[in-house]
């Protein structure tokens, strides 16, 4: 089963029923000033279905859990920027309501509500306990990894699955085998990087340089791609390990290619770092550098010197402009709401277009089904494997290298 978005007939969404901040956030889209009166975080309960009802006659229902923090917003004098916290729900709410618009029509209908998680606590345990909330087929969010903790904690599943759209953190701290992570765990980078060494290079003609800091953070990508690599590799590979790049040429070798890892992510240490590497690169060494997955997403790094010193970064999305449906989602949700899509629409489309032809494919039973197949997406690929106590998670990872002085997929 490969599920890829068709995005040519992208529908008005006239089946797709909103119940819960539907005026809020028409309101607050960030082409309008004014703000109406938010509606409460307290859904209309008879319209949710009821548990028991053959999927076939009953709409899909889908509960969204984001951090649109109402409560800190006074609807009679707030401006757009007021509404700015709420940017990243918005946003994620827009793009996930467009995914189920452009499927409602041959697939069914959807309910669709939608809570303020509120960044609060107390909040998040009434929703863990609400019924209007667990009488839903799918929960998705809390967004941030503490209150993903906490609706694990008090949330009763009970057959259906619960989906982590945007967190980075390691699901093993959640202890939810209904969880779904969509974004891949530091570990998966590691063993992405370290795969790719040891499928496309031979020990004997790469000498590999891994400068880590030591720093907790750049242990925590270093750790896993070491020991990755050494038992991908049946320990066939050497790696020297530095703490910086002062006098790297001594660790470098002339006749190999030099493989450097590099896993830190500030400033104050990478420029410098790349610099060095550019001019001990202009004296003949043949280097590649692999780099730490959040470089995606920085501005400081000079482009040409990245594509020089042939860079690669792995990375759990990334958004192809130039591709035709990626056009057509963008033209459609200008149309609609009158600014670009940013990531967090783009996140939000696949979520609802991926876990919508799930439920109106197989209903309730869809959760036998998530490790079906893969689905390529506007701004990555999900496919999902299954571990015990952590859930289901995404096995698919990206590679990205530096060329025509940007980054592009390069497998």
């Amino acid at each position: 089963m490969i599920l890829a978005p068709n995005l040519r007939q992208l529908l008005s969404g006239s089946k797709l029923a909103v119940i819960v901040l539907a005026i809020f956030l028409a309101a607050c889209s960030k082409k309008i000033t004014p703000v109406s009166k938010p509606t409460d975080v307290k859904p209309d309960v008879e319209k949710v279905p009821e548990k028991g009802v053959p999927a076939k006659n009953r709409a899909h229902s889908i509960a969204l859990i984001l951090p649109f923090n109402l409560d800190k917003i006074n609807p009679k004098t707030a401006l757009a920027k007021d509404i700015s916290g709420a940017d990243l729900a918005i946003d994620f709410y827009q793009g996930f309501k467009l995914a189920l618009d452009s499927i409602s029509e041959e697939s069914g209908d959807f309910v669709l509500q939608v809570f303020d998680s509120r960044e609060n606590e107390l909040q998040i345990v009434n929703l863990a306990r609400a019924r209007s909330v667990m009488n839903n087929d799918l929960i998705i969010g809390p967004v941030f990894p503490e209150l993903i903790s906490i609706f694990s904690e008090f949330a009763d599943l009970d057959k259906k699955l619960m989906v982590s759209p945007l967190a980075a953190a390691d699901p093993k701290q959640f202890g939810n085998a209904s969880l779904v992570t969509f974004n891949n765990t530091i570990d998966q980078h590691g063993w992405k990087i370290a795969d790719f060494i040891n499928r496309n290079y031979k020990p004997k003609d790469v000498n590999i340089v891994l400068i880590n800091t030591q720093s907790n953070d750049d242990e925590k990508f270093s750790a896993p791609f070491r020991n990755h690599l050494k038992q991908l590799s049946e320990s066939s590979f050497l790696i020297h390990q530095r703490t910086n790049a002062i006098g790297l040429e001594e660790h470098l070798s002339a006749t190999k290619t030099n493989l450097i890892i590099i896993a830190s992510t500030s400033p104050d240490f990478l420029l410098p770092t790349i610099d060095r590497l550019y001019k001990v690169g202009q004296l003949g060494f043949k280097i590649e550098v692999f780099g730490h997955p959040s470089w995606s997403k920085v501005q400081f790094l000079n482009a040409e010197k990245m594509q020089w010193l042939n860079t690669r970064i792995t990375s759990s999305y990334f958004i192809n402009y130039k591709a035709k449906n990626v056009k057509q989602f963008i033209a459609r949700y200008v149309d609609d709401y009158g600014f670009d899509p940013n990531e967090y629409a783009f996140k939000g489309f696949d979520t609802g277009y991926y876990f919508g032809k799930l439920l109106a494919r197989y209903g309730t039973d869809y959760v036998k089904h998530i490790t079906d197949g893969k689905y390529e997406g506007l701004h990555n690929q999900f496919r999902f494997v299954k571990e015990e106590k952590s859930g289901y998670l995404n096995a698919e990872l990206m590679i990205l290298k530096y060329q025509g002085y940007e980054l592009k997929v390069e497998e």
